[in-house]
């Protein structure tokens, strides 16, 4: 049988998590998603552990009730709390800095549908992140038979192919972004055209959210060369670590969408 997945093989990740199960009321299904389901399976495959900073938690069900009982467990609310999404987090240690790695986060987002697999259809950016793992399975040395995948997924994995996921219904602004954090890993690149649409949904990338973002690419590949370097294999010479880059394309897809309107007047 296999061993337990790669996020489990911290003891103290996995003791939070397993409080995390116990927390989840009946009749509510709760998935991980995501980065830490994804990198269980690229460590199954390629024995290399990607980076992890959080959890990305999927249910379906009583969210009221599961926030109130990881509250009562010592679960603290993070920055993000929304009426379908909420982000819980947990001392690693005793005395935390503020530093994301001395806390265990969770992403929780309530689903819009109805099973997991229209979630895994709809709701994911890459076909390589079309995994889910449902909790309580992750204590389990057979977990992988409880993993649920989307046709294509495992392919593009032992592949390493980025493919943008054709039902997915938005590509978001730091999917340019996560492109290049895979293709540090060595994934190889989309297509010319999904580069151009990542391009698109780039121009959409806000203000607030764009220097963490931009910090987390430079840590995950190694600094400003390497970002240079992962760009150009995108065929992309503007400089994505400026801001300025975000408008010039905004500028470009504003008069794309211009130029569209007209000709269909």
């Amino acid at each position: 049988m296999s061993p337990l997945p790669l996020f489990m093989r911290d003891a103290k990740a996995a003791e939070i998590l397993q409080e995390v199960i116990e927390c989840i009321p009946k009749r509510t299904k709760v998935y991980l998603v995501g980065g830490a389901a994804r990198n269980a399976v690229f460590y199954d495959m390629y024995k290399k552990a990607p980076p992890q900073r959080d959890y990305d938690l999927l249910l379906i069900g009583d969210m009221q009730a599961f926030v109130k009982n990881l509250r009562a467990r010592g679960f603290t609310y993070g920055k993000m709390r929304r009426k379908h999404m909420t982000v819980l987090k947990k001392k690693r240690i005793p005395k935390p800095k503020h530093i994301h790695n001395d806390y265990i986060y969770l992403d929780i987002k309530i689903s819009q549908y109805k099973t997991m697999k229209e979630n895994l259809r709809y709701d994911v950016n890459f076909t390589i992140n079309q995994f889910a793992l449902p909790l309580q399975s992750a204590t389990s040395k057979a977990w992988k038979k409880k993993l649920i995948t989307y046709p294509g997924a495992i392919e593009d994995m032992k592949r390493k192919q980025l493919r943008l996921n054709p039902d997915d219904k938005k590509i978001h602004s730091g999917n340019l972004f996560a492109c290049m954090r895979f293709m540090s890993l060595g994934f190889k690149q989309p297509t010319k055209q999904e580069v151009a649409q990542l391009c698109r949904a780039f121009a959409a990338f806000a203000p607030q959210r764009y220097p963490r973002n931009a910090k987390k690419l430079l840590t995950y590949v190694g600094g400003e060369a390497q970002v240079r370097k992962l760009a150009g294999k995108l065929g992309i010479q503007e400089n994505l670590l400026s801001y300025s880059t975000v408008r010039k394309y905004r500028k470009a897809r504003d008069a794309e969408h211009k130029q569209n309107r007209s000709i269909k007047q």
